[in-house]
């Protein structure tokens, strides 16, 4: 499997600081999608599965994981991971992706 990086920044916003960064593989024989969100050094993610999501064009793909788990360092979430239950046919457009962390 081949892991595309996308940086992810405070708000969505490039301007601001770059605070995370999102891995997506997609394995085309079943159409699944895996997220890992990892946080930069010095950052933390809020280990809250409502604040923890993908939307794929118009649909918030939230708590529809299989094998969803945040990832700690100590007691503290850094990253968050998991695969879309449903599958996601192709095409799929980088611009529309939307992930979100806390």
């Amino acid at each position: 499997l081949s892991w595309l990086g996308i940086p992810m920044f405070n708000g969505g916003d490039p301007d601001k600081e770059h605070v995370a960064d999102a891995f997506l593989t997609y394995r085309c024989g079943d159409g699944t999608l895996c997220v890992l969100v990892k946080a930069k050094d010095g950052f933390q993610i809020e280990d809250n599965q409502d604040e923890a999501w993908i939307t794929i064009g118009d649909t918030r793909m939230k708590k529809n994981f299989d094998g969803f788990q945040f990832i700690y360092d100590g007691e503290i979430a850094v990253a968050w991971e998991g695969c879309l239950e449903d599958p996601i046919p192709l095409p799929l457009y980088a611009t529309e992706i939307e992930i979100h962390a806390n």
